[in-house]
């Protein structure tokens, strides 16, 4: 944690530099309580990481901005280092919650735009504006989160607005508190776990560092435990995805281009929308079964660019065990292929590599930034990259980083790590980027993931109780078994799904897992279920016990 003292002897955040000043207090005040953010979680699993998430995001941000304070002019004005904050935030974004929180500082700055100083009405407009492009940037907002939480301090913040600053930043601190309180009445899984979202608190913290800086308050040296303790959320980041029809994607040129206004237009059209740019230039991303439909919508609005219009119902499977001879032949001399990919483990990172891969260091607890994620991309050897984020939570921060790129980008919609690699073995270096993206969808659909992890405190999951230190097992990410021991769990599971015949059954063992362990679950498995393959690989990983792909 950063420990230098800052300046809060004339705490004005009218101007760039006291702008500037304000967020890094806000910044460490986020850092004394990032830990209590990292354990809000709604499945009690050690890998919490909002908290973190959104420090990361916010110092990338500082990072870029400070530069500015430095420049004389126009450049040090309050609306310039907003703008820079929200550049470095964009491509330092780590998770969902640092990818919408980007979008928030994003929303400030497009507020202050053009302004050396802001007043109380200035800074209104600014959090207003900031909400609603945190809500235009998700396809599918879910109220009971961070975006709820921009929006109640949004409101708070105009209803103030012809106050001073400091009866303004007191005003929203209270809405934000008050609407982290309420996201359990609108979000289910938060009610069931009796606890509020992580993302939310974080903003909260955020704005009370705002205000903080303005009363020249002391900051202390632990987190606001009572307010905390009972506290633990996460946010339920469900992206939907589409794998029918066609994923299409265009390029809008034109001036007083309005994105919120397209978002609204396309969006009966199909799903997986997304709607990004600014008022000359729009991308749009749709997963539609009339294409047709939506770039004659798009015409309306100005000239088109960059159309692709790929079907996702086209059949291309690869047999799994004749590309993973394919592979382990040719891993050695396999160039780069063109994959990006995150994976969290030594064992897991030798696989992807062993497959062409470039590997991002990351996944549980540790988000690559979408700046990370765009740096190999860049480093692909062709004009196109195929990225494999393995993890729901980095979804956002490569879609960011796609849209960043130079280069023609697919994020295929990995969500774990079994899958990435089952994409991975699907791709043919002969075939052209779209019909291996298509490939690796299907491919990846045919794999079924049970992670299996320690609870790091007592909760209630899906009406299960578990207790702290139980085992659970997670299958794509929902709580089937509980036992006292991992191979256990990995049984029960298994004896589950004997009615959807597996086949293959791969355990990627963490680093927790003793050898005798591992050895004594393959012979298990092999005694219960002779008719599976079965195979065990030193993943590597930190958290869980085993990472089983299930095919």
């Amino acid at each position: 944690m950063n420990t230098a003292p800052i300046d809060v002897e004339s705490p004005d955040i009218r101007s760039g530099r006291g702008f500037l000043r304000a967020f890094e207090y806000s910044l460490r005040w986020l850092e004394v309580n990032a830990r209590a953010i990292d354990r809000l979680n709604v499945f009690p699993v050690p890998d919490g990481d909002t908290g973190a998430n959104m420090v990361l995001t916010l110092r990338a941000a500082l990072k870029e901005a400070s530069d500015a304070e430095a420049l004389d002019g126009a450049a040090a004005g309050a609306g310039a280092v907003s703008a820079r904050l929200a550049r470095g935030a964009l491509l330092g974004a780590r998770g969902n919650s640092g990818v919408i929180l980007s979008q928030i500082v994003r929303g400030l700055a497009e507020g202050l735009e053009g302004r050396r100083e802001f007043d109380a009405a200035d800074f209104a407009a600014a959090l207003d504006r900031a909400a609603q492009v945190a809500y235009a940037s998700v396809t599918e907002p879910v109220e009971g989160t961070i975006l709820t939480v921009a929006r109640d301090a949004g409101a708070a913040a105009q209803a103030a607005r012809g106050g001073s600053l400091d009866d303004l930043l007191t005003a929203v601190v209270d809405a934000a508190r008050a609407s982290v309180a309420n996201t359990p009445n609108l979000l289910a899984v938060l009610a069931e776990a009796g606890v509020v979202d992580a993302g939310g608190q974080g903003l909260l913290v955020i704005y009370e560092g705002l205000r903080r800086y303005v009363h020249g308050e002391p900051l202390p040296d632990t987190s606001d435990t009572d307010r905390a303790a009972d506290a633990f959320a996460a946010f339920a980041e469900a992206h939907q995805t589409d794998e029918h029809g066609f994923c299409t994607e265009f390029v809008i040129h034109g001036a007083g281009l309005d994105a919120a206004a397209m978002r609204e237009d396309f969006g009966s059209l199909g799903g997986s929308l997304l709607v990004v740019g600014d008022d000359t230039l729009v991308r749009v991303h749709i997963h539609t079964e009339r294409p047709g439909d939506t770039l004659n919508a798009a015409m309306a609005y100005g000239q088109l660019d960059r159309l692709k219009a790929d079907n996702m119902d086209v059949q291309q499977a690869r047999n799994f065990d004749q590309a993973l001879a394919e592979g382990a032949a040719a891993a050695e001399a396999l160039p780069a292929n063109g994959i990006v990919a995150v994976a969290s483990g030594e064992g897991f990172e030798d696989v992807f590599r062993s497959l062409g891969a470039d590997v991002v260091r990351g996944g549980q607890t540790m988000n690559p930034s979408a700046g990370e994620l765009l740096e190999a991309i860049e480093r692909t050897p062709d004009d196109w990259a195929l990225v494999l984020p393995n993890n729901a939570n980095i979804h956002l921060a490569a879609r960011q980083a796609a849209e960043q790129a130079d280069k023609r980008v697919v994020v295929v919609p990995t969500r774990t790590m079994p899958q990435g690699v089952a994409a991975a073995l699907a791709f043919n270096p002969a075939g052209q980027p779209s019909d291996n993206a298509q490939a690796m969808g299907r491919a990846l659909a045919e794999v079924t993931t049970l992670e299996v992890t320690q609870a790091v405190r007592d909760a209630t999951v899906d009406g299960q109780t578990v207790a702290r230190g139980q085992t659970m097992g997670l299958l794509d990410g929902e709580l089937a078994a509980l036992d006292d021991e991992a191979n256990a769990v990995v049984l029960r599971v298994l004896a589950q799904l004997r009615q959807d015949d597996p086949e293959i059954v791969t355990i990627y063992h963490g680093n927790s897992a003793p050898r005798a362990q591992v050895a004594a679950l393959v012979a298990a498995i092999e005694a219960q279920h002779a008719d599976l393959e079965v195979e065990a690989v030193d993943g590597g990983q930190d958290h869980y016990d085993y990472i089983v792909s299930i095919e």
